[in-house]
């Protein structure tokens, strides 16, 4: 309740509430909780719903306060048959009834068309990004910022990143960034995920006389539209209409109580907020134009004829780099290949013609790989390659990843975070990614011990029952798909925030990026099998879910 545009949100679901209670007979009774803000706020809203649990409401409506830490109640619910609707934030590892939030992603790509546009063709621009990685929302803007530069062949530079999300850790990633950057003319843009820092940011900036830098924001706070029209540092700031994000909330409750579907995932159009159209915002509390659509979020795909590459009896060659890991690709032994992806990949690979070839390659050497022309594609989490600018994110999301946590089956936590972390010994599979959980490289960095190697699982689970750790890190989806094939094991895996969210991407380069219309063909094939659940039968093969909900496609 101390964040105005959430506030803003939830007088929009309590308006059009109302509204429904004054037009007829039917009510709908609303119990409210307020969860609160930090760490505290999260731990209060797991134990808010299992209090709501304990009865029996006709829906639970709620805007997320962490991704993960709410999994277990989503799961109660599910089996309860309490339906779900979250709004905001998702829930993951459970099944929503609907998602509702800002179209993020298509935020983040108006940030990123404007901004080339303000700088001058040919620059490199030189950035510095304070994120926040923990919640999809943030890290849909920031890609999609990005993913603009690359569209336009804009070079770009990000010189460093620092977590900032709310008032007190803007001043504080601000006061970093100015003994970092101390130098006028070092920083060309502050790009900041949201305006809860962001505001604090540019205030710690503009008293130090730091004038010359320019910032892109999100959210539409009434103070960064103030910024903007006095020329504070802010040139865009891509806002939500936070209203009316909780009065579409409040129409699929309505329409779920009347027994009418109502859509699994629905986007919320953003408004960018310039010098040029900052008379035509209607605020927070207003509502998108009449007749504007949704947004959908941008796929720089091609249809064009196909030229080089190799070619085996006049068909094409597709080589694709990955890291083996299971159940995403599993390698089989030398040229064989299982997972999911695998799966997928051969599918479209028999329909278009052209020849599959994956090869096997670390994350941390897939993109020198690929810029070294080694592979027309590679697929690796999104956060390698978030900040490059010599590369392309083509075709659909790939799949999710995310840390999970193997527990004994008495642990009672319901948050696994850093600060929960510090006080407990940790094994953490490391499995190549390059990069860690952020307590890995902290002061608990003595009480974590990182193991590699394709028994990993094994080890964590030995280590674990003989009680020389207190839990075991690793991603989320290698973590259920090890433990799905062991019996007789007390423990118990849950999903964690600690790390981030990544989707799985394919990348290209600049002057090929869509060889063999390989992006394109994924595009239709998802399309298509996510209607006829092709997809949903694949997945099931490995106990897995769609991602959908939780990715920008």
């Amino acid at each position: 309740m101390k964040i105005e545009g959430q506030v803003a949100m939830r007088k929009g679901f309590e308006e059009e509430v109302q509204k429904f209670n004054s037009s007829g007979a039917d009510k709908i009774n609303l119990q409210s909780y307020v969860a609160g803000e930090g760490r505290r706020g999260v731990l209060n809203q797991t134990q808010q719903m299992d209090e709501v649990l304990k009865g029996t409401p006709n829906v639970i409506v709620i805007q997320p306060t962490d991704n993960s830490a709410l999994a277990r109640g989503l799961q109660q619910a599910n089996i309860k048959g309490i339906p779900v609707i979250a709004y905001d934030q998702y829930i993951v590892n459970g099944n929503l009834a609907s998602f509702l939030s800002s179209d993020n992603y298509q935020g983040g790509r108006d940030n990123g068309d404007y901004i080339d546009n303000f700088f001058e063709k040919g620059k490199t621009i030189r950035i510095v990004v304070f994120e926040y990685p923990r919640v999809s929302s943030t890290m849909d803007r920031v890609d999609g910022f990005f993913d603009s530069l690359r569209s336009h062949d804009r070079g770009f530079k990000v010189l460093k990143r620092y977590e900032a999300v709310d008032p007190s850790s803007g001043e504080a990633a601000a006061k970093q960034f100015l003994k970092d950057f101390p130098d006028k003319g070092s920083v060309d843009l502050i790009l900041t995920v949201n305006d809860g820092g962001g505001i604090s940011i540019v205030k710690s900036l503009w008293d130090k006389k730091r004038t010359e830098i320019k910032h892109a924001t999100f959210d539409g706070d009434p103070a960064s539209v103030e910024n903007i029209k006095n020329k504070r540092l802010t040139i865009i700031d891509s806002a939500q209409f936070c209203a009316e994000l909780g009065r579409e909330t409040a129409r699929a409750l309505i329409s779920y109580l009347k027994k009418n579907r109502i859509a699994p995932k629905v986007l919320v159009p953003t408004y960018p907020v310039t010098t040029q159209t900052l008379k035509d915002y209607p605020g927070w509390m207003g509502r998108p134009t009449p007749g504007q659509k949704l947004p959908q979020a941008s796929l720089k795909t091609t249809t064009s004829k196909v030229s080089g590459g190799s070619r085996s009896s006049n068909r094409l060659i597709v080589k694709i780099g990955a890291a083996p890991l299971c159940p995403y690709l599993c390698e089989k032994g030398p040229g064989v290949w299982g997972g999911y992806i695998y799966d997928i990949l051969k599918e479209v690979s028999l329909e278009q013609g052209f020849i599959l070839q994956i090869e096997s390659i670390s994350n941390t050497r897939a993109v020198a790989s690929l810029q070294a022309r080694k592979f027309n594609y590679v697929i690796v989490p999104s956060y390698l390659v978030r900040y490059l600018p010599d590369i392309r994110i083509v075709g659909p999301s790939l799949g999710m990843s995310y840390l999970g946590a193997l527990v004994p089956g008495t642990f009672k936590e319901s948050l696994i975070d850093v600060d929960e972390l510090v006080s407990r010994k940790v094994v953490y599979a490391d499995v190549g990614s390059g990069e860690g959980p952020e307590f890995l490289s902290g002061g608990s960095s003595s009480k974590v011990i990182k193991l590699t190697g394709s028994d990993v699982v094994d080890r964590m689970v030995k280590m674990l029952t003989d009680r020389r750790v207190d839990l075991a890190l690793g991603d989320y989806n290698l973590l259920s798909y090890s433990m799905g094939r062991k019996t007789g094991v007390n423990l118990k895996l849950v999903p964690t925030s600690v790390a981030g969210f990544s989707s799985l991407v394919m990348v290209s380069v600049p002057k090929e990026p869509e060889f063999g219309s390989v992006p394109q063909h994924l595009n239709n094939w998802f399309l298509r099998a996510r209607s006829t659940g092709e997809l949903e039968k694949i997945l099931g093969r490995y106990s897995l879910k769609d991602w959908h909900l939780l990715s920008h496609d």
